[in-house]
Parts: C-alpha cells; sequence; structure tokens
C-alpha cells in the first residue's frame, strides 16, 4: 500500500507473535460503531433562548444516556476501548502508517489526527490480518485495497440500513420520536449483534457459493443462446438479460407526500421488485430511489421477471404505475456493477416506454418470440443518441408460465 517505492511503507512487514494477534477483528466494525450512535450529530449544546432549564435538563439527560449506550455497545463492536494512536496501530500491526491510512481509507473511513487515541487491539489484528495476505503474495496491494474498498461500501449501507429499519419500527410501533426510538434502538441492536454477524457471515458465504457456481456454467450457456448481432456486444465477456424498473410521477410525489409516506411506498416498491427478482434466479445491481436495476442470466428469466413486476406494479392499489425495460446481450461486470451498451439500452427503452408497460428492442424480441411464450406489439423505430436507430416492442407474455411466489407447500 506504497505510495512511494520505500520498502518500509508497503503491507510487507515484520511478523508478531499469535499472542498479539490471536484473531480476526472484522475490518469495518469502527464503522459499525459509528452508524450505530445515530445519522444525526448529538448536539453539544441547547439553545436557553428555546428551551427553558427543565427542557434543558431533559434533553441533556437524553443525550447522555444515548451517549453512554452507544459507548458501551461501541467498546462491544470494537473489542475494546479507544487506547491506540493512529502511529501506535500501525506500529504493533507491523504496516506502516502510510499502508493502514490506505487500508482505513479504502474501508470508507475518515483520517484520524496523530496523537488521538481512536484504535483499538482489534484494528491492529484486522490491519494484520490484511497486511499478511500481500505478504504472503496472494493478492497485491491494488487487489487488497479493492477487496477492502467493497467491504467498507456494502458494510456502510447495511448497518445504515439496519438502523434505520429498526428506528421506523420503533417509531411505528411504539409512537416514539425519532431520539428516543434511536436510542432504543441501540438496545435493540445491543441483543441482537451476535444472530446478526451470524447470518451477516452465513449471507457472505451462501452468495459467494452461489456466485462462484454461476461463474462454472453460466458463461458457457448464457454465450449458446443466440446473442446480439452488431457492435453492442463484442468485446464483452457475459451475456445477461438488463433490466430496469422505474416508478412513474416518483418526483412530484416525493415533493407532495409526507416522509413516512414516502418511505412506505418505496419501500412498498423495492420489496415487490426484489422478491421477484430473487424468485426468478436474477440479481439486483443497485437502486436509486425510485429506480431498481437487476441482471438475468438468460433472456427467459429477464422477461419473466419484468412482466411479473409489472403485473404486481399495475395489481397494488397503493404504487403508481412503473415503466420497465429489457435488453439482452454482453455485458462486463465490475465493482458490484455492471456496465456496457446493453445497460444503457436497457435503460433508455425504460424511460422512452409507456407506464405499466415493458419495453424491449427487436433483438431482444426476435431471441424471445420464436418459443411462442412471449408476444410483442406497438413496433416503433427510434432514434437514440450513441446507440442509432432501434425497433422498440412492448412485451407480453404468451403461453409463459408466470412466476410462483406463493408460500403454498410451507409452514
Amino acid at each position: 500500500m506504497s505510495e512511494t517505492p520505500n520498502d518500509d511503507e508497503n503491507l510487507a512487514s515484520e511478523e508478531l507473535g499469535d499472542e498479539a494477534l490471536d484473531a480476526v477483528a472484522a475490518a469495518a466494525q469502527e464503522a459499525f460503531a459509528a452508524r450505530l450512535a445515530g445519522s444525526r450529530p448529538v448536539p453539544e449544546t441547547v439553545d436557553e433562548s428555546i428551551v427553558d432549564e427543565r427542557e434543558k435538563a431533559e434533553i441533556e439527560d437524553t443525550i447522555y444516556h444515548l451517549r453512554s449506550a452507544a459507548q458501551k455497545l461501541e467498546e462491544s463492536l470494537l473489542g475494546g476501548k479507544r487506547v491506540l494512536t493512529r502511529k501506535e496501530v500501525a506500529q504493533l500491526a507491523g504496516v506502516s502508517t502510510v499502508a493502514a491510512r490506505k487500508f482505513w481509507r479504502a474501508l470508507g473511513m475518515s483520517r484520524v489526527p496523530e496523537g488521538q487515541t481512536a484504535f483499538t487491539v482489534e484494528d491492529a489484528k484486522a490491519l494484520r490480518e490484511i497486511a499478511s495476505v500481500v505478504d504472503a503474495g496472494v493478492l497485491d496491494e491494488a487487489t487488497v485495497l479493492s477487496l477492502a474498498r467493497a467491504i467498507g461500501q456494502t458494510s456502510d449501507r447495511l448497518v445504515v440500513w439496519q438502523m434505520e429499519t429498526l428506528v421506523e419500527y420503533l417509531s411505528d410501533t411504539r409512537g416514539l420520536e425519532e431520539t428516543h426510538a434511536r436510542q432504543q434502538a441501540i438496545e435493540l441492536f445491543e441483543s441482537s449483534i451476535e444472530p446478526l454477524e451470524r447470518v451477516l457471515v452465513y449471507a457472505w458465504r451462501r452468495n459467494l457459493a452461489g456466485a462462484l457456481g454461476r461463474m462454472n456454467v453460466n458463461v458457457a450457456e448464457g454465450l449458446a443462446i443466440e446473442n446480439r448481432q452488431g457492435w453492442y456486444d463484442s468485446q464483452m465477456p457475459l451475456a445477461r438479460a438488463v433490466g430496469f424498473v422505474d416508478l412513474v410521477s416518483y418526483t412530484r410525489l416525493s415533493q407532495r407526500l409526507e416522509p413516512k409516506q414516502l418511505a412506505f411506498l418505496v419501500k412498498r416498491f423495492q420489496d415487490i421488485v426484489f422478491n421477484v427478482v430473487a424468485t426468478g434466479n436474477g440479481r439486483v445491481i443497485k437502486t436509486v430511489g425510485d429506480e431498481v436495476f437487476f441482471v438475468a442470466e438468460t433472456p427467459q428469466a429477464g422477461a419473466e421477471i419484468a412482466l411479473t413486476i409489472r403485473d404486481l406494479i399495475i395489481d397494488d392499489k397503493e404504487l403508481p404505475q412503473a415503466r420497465l425495460g429489457l435488453a439482452w446481450g454482453r455485458v462486463l461486470s465490475r465493482l458490484g456493477d455492471v456496465f456496457g451498451s446493453t445497460v444503457n439500452l436497457a435503460a433508455r427503452l425504460t424511460a422512452i416506454g409507456e407506464p405499466g408497460t415493458v419495453a424491449t428492442d427487436w433483438e431482444t424480441a426476435r431471441i424471445l418470440e420464436r418459443s411462442g411464450e412471449y408476444v410483442f406489439s406497438n413496433r416503433q423505430t427510434i432514434t437514440l443518441q450513441g446507440l442509432g436507430e432501434i425497433s422498440m416492442f412492448q412485451m407480453d407474455r404468451g403461453t409463459a408460465e408466470s412466476l410462483d411466489l406463493s408460500m403454498d407447500g410451507d409452514e
């Protein structure tokens, strides 16, 4: 992790005894603890011109208990008190301060001023563990930092999502104001950390196993299906169905609805999409407000996911209509995202499609219509900047069976 050729600033380092590094601390625990204290800064002072002394005392008492609970939970998460400075934790781990700083930055953590005791022995163990991968020649620095960045970005979003879910639950079910809901959310987290941690590791292993399994079979199977003819896919390694779902009039609704109503709408929408994508053996790549981006490994899987989402949203009286776009072609998968002209095409089809419909292009329709399971109508010829002239269709289900989302047979 060196910024200069100086060997002293590399991750390669001297070994420490097993007694000093006998376990692996989770690399993102510090960010986890910080997030648990709430996304809003705790006020240091109270404006006495606004509240009287009694209200001031109540607020300060709440702040004291909130900080105390957060501090206890933080110590539990970090494996002890913060007793090490930036230089000391690097020395204990046997790495340079530059290497340590690169690692923390990759995890999304802010720089700590020298002299401030902000680290624990567990932080040193995590540093030493990741450095050992480079020391052994298993991976190089750039790859290790990329993996750390993936952990940091994913875990940061994860813990905020989980905390806000608990705060929302406490606000809705117990009628608590946000400050008190956050205080009780910390207590709920304290009693739930171990099972959540075990489920997190379990889910990571299951998803990794699934990804490895797909790597063994999906490239050959995907490319065996006829692909788009033309320049779209020429250099891309993976064949995928790419889909987008976009709620109609979301911007207008977001300005009109109360925050809780908007949160309910987004959650309901995403619940439908995530459930259908998972059932259809697809994968959600990312969400941006009212839009969800997903992929599937075959054109048929992508088509069924898109049509099922469309049908469920049409039937849901709480949601506005949605536009959907689907395109089949080759893509590049990097950094947890998917790139390529096929992605651009699917996004553009979504933007210009009619509400309550699934829009697709001629190449995708040509592959799907042969089975008779899907039908295509309302052909339009459009010109898209950067993509040229495209024949666009509306897709509907023919003889294809709908995805089974029922829980029949389960107890």
